[in-house]
């Protein structure tokens, strides 16, 4: 049986909460095709989490995926369970400072690394697992915020004040969805090179337009892999049928599955790519 993958966050995820099982666009996509599926898309999760999701993609092989970018107001910082470095362990402070720019230089540090290559999804925070790296909004650790996909609630303060030092005095919003760019045209790029089917969506607000997306992609990413009607992706799904019970204190809406739609929504979606992958891609 063909696989279908998804790669992306909350507007790609399938819902969490047990009522709405088998509702997302994905399980709707793949029920229409006959297909097994394989989401990945996490809630919250940050584009370098969405990378390390397309390299699973490439892992595994299927015969389509679906990526999804997401906002870059999200980061990936070190899971702040893990050993912290003791500066009185090093002489000169210099030492030190080398040791945290240069892990891998030297022995027996692989214990103390936040990313690693080889774990693949483990690197980042699924579920109950005990990843390497925190990968959500800066919203949720600057605030504070509980996370259905951090189990170590809350976050310390030192990391919650260092998240605020940094929005307020190193982060360039326009740098960082520059960056996020291009972390994911290289997977795309990968994805290509390794002759996997898929088709890549403008995400929200990684490419404000149709216009950006294509300018950002081009002469890289072969044009049938690119959504070329925005209004066929996730978010706008969200903008045309929303989830009830939405107010300006609850934007997602009070009865939001998660996926931040109606089940109308996640319809129209999945109708959409459906359409797109028979008669686009001819699968």
């Amino acid at each position: 049986m063909k696989k279908l993958m998804v790669c992306g966050c909350s507007f790609s995820a399938v819902s969490t909460k047990e009522e709405y099982n088998g509702t997302a666009w994905s399980e709707i996509l793949a029920d229409k095709l006959g297909w097994n599926l394989q989401n990945i898309a996490r809630q919250g999760c940050s584009n370098g989490g969405i990378r390390i999701q397309i390299d699973e993609v490439i892992r595994q092989r299927p015969d389509f995926a679906i990526i999804t970018p997401t906002s870059y107001d999200r980061i990936e910082i070190p899971n702040f369970i893990k050993e912290k470095y003791n500066i009185t362990d090093f002489r000169p402070f210099q030492q030190f400072i080398d040791y945290i720019l240069r892990p891998t230089d030297f022995e027996g540090n692989d214990d103390k690394k936040s990313y690693y290559k080889d774990i693949g999804l483990d690197n980042i925070n699924y579920g109950n697992n005990h990843s390497r790296m925190i990968s959500e909004t800066i919203h949720s650790l600057a605030g504070n915020w509980k996370h259905a996909y951090r189990p170590e609630q809350p976050v310390p303060e030192e990391v919650q004040n260092a998240v605020q030092m940094y929005v307020n005095h190193l982060y360039d919003a326009r740098w960082k969805k520059q960056m996020d760019q291009w972390i994911i045209r290289d997977g795309l790029v990968q994805l290509q090179s390794n002759n996997i089917s898929f088709l890549i969506n403008p995400g929200h607000s990684m490419w404000n337009t149709m216009d950006e997306m294509n300018s950002s992609l081009a002469n890289v990413i072969e044009k049938k892999y690119i959504l070329d009607d925005e209004t066929k992706n996730p978010y706008y799904a969200f903008i045309k049928y929303p989830p009830d019970g939405v107010t300006p204190e609850n934007p997602y809406g009070k009865y939001d599955p998660g996926y931040h739609t109606s089940l109308e929504g996640q319809h129209y979606i999945a109708n959409n790519f459906y359409n797109i992958i028979k008669n686009k891609f001819g699968l």
